[in-house]
């Protein structure tokens, strides 16, 4: 991370989490977080900052959309403040780093969205819209999102933002591309007049004012039209040179912007830099004319704010008189510039004193910094809280007092800073017995189809929880008094990677996570059903039960846990009988502590770029009563870029051995009574082509491969199966089109399981994707389907003899399908893997 985004990130995120300058209480705002250390090129940079004026905002539909190019530009080279505003959260796509997917996959494309604005300094929102999954047109997105909600989510985050100018990625007319990015464009158009106009959801002004943006424009490219086979004719755009150098940083613009886009790693987008000039093009949408770019006429100067002129004047000499060896002696004149924008109430003087503030602390070579050594707290209990101060300067300086917001706690510290003395305070807050828990806050109540539950008005738009627990701290710099915000977080030591933090979690007592998110019984036969129980940060005694709908029975009625410690774990193991009736149902796991019930499980995901994140969903699976029969016991796995499948398989009764490289051979594979090879086995996996032909020598002496669907960029290899087919960008979105059987009497679809039009009700997202369009006449194709108005898809299923056995293509979403227990999919799935020896 470069340090000058920790600047812009600490600076601003008292505006993303307690008062935007839109706010009709900006005066009031929280103190600015204490920035981490910057080097003196840094500060130079935040000081040119000051004399900008000028706020952009980029919109379009997810987690890598933006232009990261122009977000480099505008926040290091023009200095303004951007944002990213991401319609959704990205949870609709696919993983390629791991298996999570829908709301835990939206999690992991948040932090990839905020590791990648700590790289290229923009700030990041969002609206409450769900990505859905893959949507074919612009109407079907606005009426699954919720249209006026979402266009009151992107209202709401331009009257806070107060952006001059809003940019978006795609054309609100464009009907050759995702239904969400032309929604998110018509939305922003719709939205560019709605912010201005008072009588557009009133009920945000009592937090906000109105606001009209000078313009509108649409950030299009020659790529865009050549993708549609148009001639690009840059005859009536506004260009933008987008290509340069910022010495202080050492880095192009172009260079940011590649680190940046990088970070989208589930999306295996990472980009080289583009070194040298770049032009960036634009069109207007709607608002002033313009000739040489978006921010053309706009004054991002001190001029716009009232009788601020002399605020400019203070800005340059500071810059001027900045010893890059002494900082610190920039720091009277910081103060005399904040004590000069003190008086005023304007939107820009709250938001640069901010600024000031931190560059304050960054100059006197000041650190606070709030630690504790739990990795949890519960409400109502005490939260033991180291708070460190050092001051590097011979600036004068005191800690003068601490407060937590979260519990209104108060302590008079009085302590002076002086030069290299490490200050260190214990505190003991006690948690407010009503505290919310750590949950992602647009997860924390069940969504609707496309649009999350939010009803904190100050939390849309934002992209992530508040800290947990703050501490604010007040300090004397000369004989002024500052604020500023630490975040309160889990330090420790590790021996190889040194002094590590994660966030503080606020949890309830106990966790109790079921074994499977789904439990399937394709019969009558009992299951084991086990549940992990963990203490969250202290003792628990209490006991656990399950609770399971009318007809079936749960044994024992309950257990009693005992844990010593937080982070003690047992595992209680209950048997659970379905009825003979066919069905589904939820299986709660409830554990009663104290008098009290709680019902949540612990999810951790945790990549080195994203660090540590923690969800409470509910404590619940899914369960499956159904008539699933299968052949076989044992069955092959190759790992493509992450799926459930192996899990989903032992449900229904199969052992699944996930295959070493060394394994991959005809002879050792002829055990299996099936290989399965999962999504984007031939997209990710090195050695595929070498493993081909003693997958395809399998086969023919007798076994089975199932192949899942695979993109067509990036394929390892086109030759796939034992006769040639050609993988498109076909695929049906509507997970409820009707699929026709074309092959009735091929054994896949009778062999054990019959397979009927019942076996393709209630699938979820989609029915498949990236069909095969093309394939030899050695293929049989045996399901066809297609979205409303389009023409039918038939290679969604693909079966081929090959000697004495099968191999399969398919690029139906079994790998949404399964986890979600859809019972139809494990009959189709099972009688794949069941062909073996299929007459």
């Amino acid at each position: 991370m470069f340090p000058f985004s920790r600047w812009i990130a600490t600076t601003l995120s008292m505006i993303a989490w307690m008062a935007y300058p839109g706010c009709a209480h900006a005066t009031e705002t929280a103190a600015p977080m204490m920035p981490e250390p910057m080097n003196t090129a840094e500060i130079q940079l935040a000081l040119q900052k000051l004399n900008v004026l000028g706020r952009v905002l980029y919109l379009a539909a997810h987690p890598d959309d933006e232009n990261t190019n122009l977000m480099a530009l505008w926040a290091n080279g023009s200095l303004y403040d951007a944002g990213y505003l991401s319609v959704t959260r990205g949870d609709g796509g696919q993983n390629l780093i791991g298996p999570e997917l829908r709301e835990r996959l939206g999690v992991i494309r948040t932090q990839e969205l905020l590791a990648a604005r700590r790289l290229d300094h923009a700030r990041q929102f969002f609206t409450r819209a769900v990505d859905f999954g893959f949507s074919k047109n612009a109407d079907e997105t606005l009426r699954l999102w919720d249209r006026d909600k979402i266009l009151a989510d992107i209202v709401w985050v331009i009257r806070r933002f107060r952006p001059d100018v809003i940019v978006t990625r795609f054309s609100p007319v464009d009907t050759m591309t995702h239904g969400h990015h032309t929604a998110a464009a018509i939305l922003a158009q719709e939205a560019f007049k709605a912010a201005a106009d008072p009588t557009r959801f009133q009920e945000q002004l009592a937090l906000v004012k109105v606001w009209q943006p000078k313009r509108l424009v649409w950030n299009t490219s020659p790529f865009f039209f050549q993708n549609r086979n148009q001639p690009f004719d840059p005859a009536g755009l506004a260009t933008v040179e987008a290509g340069g150098y910022n010495s202080l940083l050492g880095k192009a613009f172009t260079e940011i912007a590649a680190a940046s886009l990088s970070m989208h790693k589930s999306q295996g987008v990472g980009s080289p830099p583009r070194r040298g000039a770049r032009k960036e093009y634009f069109k207007l949408l709607e608002g002033a004319p313009m000739t040489n770019g978006p921010l053309e006429g706009i004054d991002t100067s001190w001029a716009r704010v009232p009788s601020a002129q002399a605020i400019s004047e203070k800005v340059r000499e500071l810059i001027a008189t900045f010893a890059p060896a002494d900082p610190a002696a920039s720091v009277p004149k910081l103060l005399e510039l904040r004590r000069a924008l003190a008086p005023s109430s304007d939107e820009w003087a709250v938001t640069k004193r901010a600024e000031v503030d931190a560059i304050i602390a960054a100059c006197a070579g000041l650190h606070v910094e709030s630690s504790t050594g739990s990795a949890a707290v519960t409400p109502g209990q005490s939260l033991p809280i180291k708070l460190e101060a050092i001051n590097r300067s011979a600036v004068p300086a005191k800690l003068l007092r601490a407060r937590t917001p979260v519990s209104g706690e108060a302590l008079q510290i009085d302590a002076p800073l002086n030069r290299d003395e490490l200050v260190t305070k214990e505190l003991g807050p006690t948690v407010p017995s009503n505290a919310g828990y750590s949950q992602p806050y647009w997860l924390s109540k069940p969504a609707m189809v496309g649009t999350f539950t939010v009803e904190n008005q100050q939390l849309i738009g934002l992209a992530e929880n508040p800290p947990a627990f703050p501490v604010e701290v007040t300090l004397q710099i000369g004989d002024e008094e500052l604020r500023y915000t630490v975040d309160t977080k889990l330090r420790t030591v590790d021996p190889v990677a040194g002094e590590l933090r994660q966030p503080l979690v606020i949890a309830p007592p106990v966790f109790a996570n079921l074994s499977n998110p789904v439990f399937v019984f394709g019969d009558e036969k009992p299951k084991s059903v086990q549940v992990r129980v963990t203490a969250s940060a202290a003792a628990v005694r209490g006991a656990l039960r399950l609770q399971a709908p009318p007809k079936w029975r749960v044994e024992p009625a309950s257990v009693p846990i005992e844990l010593e410690s937080a982070e003690a774990e047992t595992v209680a193991t209950f048997t659970v009988t379905p009825p003979a009736s066919l069905g589904e149902g939820t299986l709660r796991a409830i554990a009663t502590v104290s008098g009290q019930e709680y019902s949540f499980a612990r999810e951790r995901i945790n990549y080195p770029h994203i660090g540590l994140q923690t969800l409470m969903p509910p404590a619940e699976a899914k369960i499956v009563r159904a008539d699933i029969r299968k052949r076989g016991e044992l069955i092959g796995y190759i790992a493509g870029a992450g799926d459930e499948i192996p899990q989903s398989l032992q449900q229904i009764g199969y052992n699944v051995k996930v295959l070493e490289a060394s394994e991959v051979q005809a002879g050792n594979l002829a055990r299996y009574d099936a290989v399965v090879l999962g999504i984007r086995a031939y997209n990710t996996q090195d050695r595929i082509t070498k493993w081909r032909p003693e997958l395809l020598e399998y086969v023919k002496a007798g076994g089975v491969v199932v192949v899942q669907y695979n993109t067509t960029a990036d394929l390892k290899t086109k030759d796939i199966g034992p006769y040639p087919l050609e993988i498109s960008r076909d695929r049906v979105t509507d997970e409820n089109a009707e699929v026709r059987i074309l092959a009735p009497d091929h054994p896949l679809l009778n062999t054990p399981n019959k397979i009927s039009a019942e076996d393709f009700k209630g699938w979820v997202q989609e029915r498949g994707l990236y069909f095969p369009n093309k394939w030899d006449p050695a293929w049989t194709p045996l399901l066809s389907c297609n979205d409303p108005g389009e023409k039918p898809a038939n290679g969604g299923l693909l079966v081929a003899k090959s000697g004495q056995g099968y191999f399969v293509y398919t690029g139906y979403s079994w790998f949404r399908q399964l986890p979600a227990g859809v019972p139809g999919a494990y009959r189709l799935f099972a009688n794949m893997v069941s062909l073996r020896d299929a007459k």
